[in-house]
């Protein structure tokens, strides 16, 4: 019989106890007429064994054959290991979860290896409607342009990563399954009950997490190859064949959606589970491209995807590993802290009203649909042109791209109670670095629409009502922040902390300084910057951002630690996207060169983290 734990509110000055959960024995969950999640579990793992084997067999029997008899080269053989060692891997990881008794573990695994193995299978679909051009270089390389038939492995792999996805709904079942039982998200500590685990970890490494996942997102849409190879022919993502292209989409939203669902969870095993599942996925789409673009031979090479997505896999890998232990120490630590206050009041904090919830709610879908307008916007086309006029390429639609997802990451959290208030405050700032992002797009349509012939297409106006959507995210956390305000003693005035009002107003105006000069120059332009006039929307956007960086320096320096930490984070990611904007953009310059912008920007960004690890440091105290 399990024994019931009671919170420790009498040494706090409390006449009353709160009701705990019950933690259950190893391996109980629910009552006892519910099924255990324990058969699920098993039955997902039988899925991905069979998955596992089908994967090891396909390459085995060979994928694809030439049509006229001619040779088909092979491929390169470290990433097929690889490719093949995944999915062993992530059955022998739930097994051990298993039999372990960490069945939360053993499922939310599979589910995230699941979620991300939907786009592999899709990727094999490629592989089967067209073989050449799906670039399956880990499993063959062609030699010439004769046509390729997909043999019966290519169906035994598509099998194998179906089954996977079937095992992850599996595993996910069994998380919710476990999710119904008492002593689902103990903690020694009784205010961590049922905190999302993002609260539990702490912000540096919830904020890691949720960049890597952003980062593998990224990467899925970036090429994982480049070739001069006329045989191998490596496109955009976005031009590729429909199944790669949809496939390399799913992988990256679903490694997005399970870091922020991970973040969500409330339970730490859970979280790691699901994360460690996703960066393997990952690995297996990324890693995999990298191992076979550097083992392929001359004339192809990894390209930038393989090497962002690698090392948000192995990231998202780590930091799901050691994600349980990071928050079984700070629970302890909690607890050791709680015990030494003789007596207090309590504390209030986390706790919101049905007021600010709403506001949360309120902000999180705005923020939300402006992520994913974003999003559309940079993958639709920007410009219409009559016939015969080639259309624009708008290349700041790839930073338009990178922001929408981050905006998407940083509002999901505000719609869940437990996690909205701590997020809040980065989408607070984001926001601005969102619609920075979208000014630049908008500067060049209006230069574009001066050409006769060329008129506004359906992802500018996707863009614009991004725009509009962020605009109202930011008002809308500004009053949840007020709301947040409502629910706490603010009866002592809390003053300004000196060493983060230094470090983070230093760092806030180097900041500024970088977004007022143009981060790269060339022979024909120069990107945005304030010494030229009239000012452009890109210029008006910089500037917009420089004066919520400053004024969020000085807002974190009085504001509540955890708080002014997420606050300052919000700039910092703010400024790496800005950052980003010069490899991503300078291709439209002839000759480019590094601008005086990016030193100020770089310095201002680093001091910008200090400054939030200080603030976070007060937290911890």
């Amino acid at each position: 019989m399990p024994t019931p734990t009671f919170d420790d509110s009498s040494a706090r000055g409390s006449e009353r106890a709160e009701p705990q959960r019950i933690r259950p024995q190893d391996g109980e969950f629910g009552r006892p007429d519910d099924p255990s999640p324990t058969s699920r579990v098993a039955t997902a793992v039988v899925l991905a064994l069979i998955a596992a084997v089908a994967v090891v067999v396909a390459q085995l029997i060979g994928v694809v054959r030439s049509a006229d008899g001619s040779p088909v080269g092979d491929g390169a053989a470290i990433a097929a290991i690889l490719a093949g060692a995944v999915p062993v891997v992530v059955v022998l990881g739930a097994a051990v979860g298993v039999a372990g008794k960490r069945v939360e573990f053993a499922a939310a695994l599979l589910a995230g290896y699941g979620a991300v193995a939907l786009g592999l299978a899709l990727l094999d679909v490629a592989l089967l409607a067209d073989p050449i051009d799906a670039n399956r270089l880990e499993l063959f390389r062609p030699l010439s342009a004769a046509m390729l038939d997909a043999t019966p492995g290519a169906y035994v792999l598509l099998v194998g990563h179906a089954v996977s996805v079937l095992a992850g709904v599996a595993g996910w079942s069994a998380v919710h399954r476990a999710g119904l039982g008492d002593g689902y998200g103990h903690s020694v500590y009784s205010e961590h009950v049922g905190r999302a685990a993002a609260g539990r970890v702490g912000p540096l490494l919830a904020a890691l997490i949720g960049i890597l996942g952003v980062l593998a997102a990224v990467a899925a849409f970036a090429s994982l190859y480049r070739s001069d190879d006329p045989v191998v022919i490596v496109t955009a993502v976005v031009e590729s064949p429909v199944f790669v292209a949809v496939g390399s989409g799913v992988v990256g939203i679903a490694a997005l959606v399970v870091a922020a669902s991970a973040l969500a969870s409330l339970s730490p095993i859970v979280a790691s589970g699901a994360s460690v599942g996703a960066g393997l996925g990952v690995l297996a789409f990324a890693g995999v491209g990298l191992l076979a673009g550097l083992g392929t031979g001359a004339r192809v090479d990894a390209g930038v995807g393989a090497y962002l997505g690698t090392v948000a896999g192995l990231g998202l890998l780590i930091c799901g590993a050691v994600l349980a232990p990071v928050a079984a120490a700070r629970d302890r630590r909690a607890l050791e802290r709680a015990q030494q206050r003789a007596t207090g009041a309590r504390d209030a904090r986390g706790v919101a009203g049905p007021g600010t919830t709403r506001w949360h709610a309120a902000a999180g879908s705005a923020g939300v649909a402006s992520g994913v307008l974003f999003v559309l916007g940079s993958l639709l086309p920007i410009l219409g042109t009559d016939s015969g006029i080639a259309v624009p390429q708008i290349l700041a639609t790839r930073v338009v791209l990178v922001a929408g997802f981050v905006m998407i990451l940083g509002s999901v959290p505000l719609l869940f109670s437990e996690f909205a208030s701590t997020a809040r405050p980065f989408v607070s700032m984001f926001w601005l670095g969102a619609v920075s992002a979208a000014a630049g797009v908008l500067q060049s349509v209006v230069l574009a629409e001066d050409v006769d012939g060329v008129s506004t297409g359906i992802g500018a106006l996707a863009i614009i009502a991004g725009v509009v959507a962020a605009v109202a995210t930011g008002v809308l956390a500004l009053f949840a922040g007020s709301a947040e305000r409502d629910d706490v003693d603010t009866s002592a005035d809390a003053g300004f902390d000196v060493p983060v009002l230094g470090a983070a107003l230093f760092g806030g105006v180097l900041l500024a300084i970088g977004l007022a000069l143009p981060l790269y120059r060339g022979s024909d332009l120069t990107a945005a910057t304030v010494t030229e006039f009239p000012w452009g929307w890109d210029t008006w956007g910089q500037m917009l951002l420089a004066v919520g960086v400053v004024v969020a320096a000085v807002v974190a320096a009085r504001a509540r630690p955890a708080r002014g930490s997420v606050l300052l984070g919000g700039s910092v990611v703010a400024g790496i996207v800005y950052v980003a904007s010069w490899p991503l953009t300078s291709a439209r310059a002839t000759d480019p060169e590094m601008g005086p912008g990016v030193v100020p920007s770089v310095v201002g960004i680093v001091v910008l983290a200090v400054a939030a690890a200080l603030s976070a440091r007060r937290a911890d105290r």
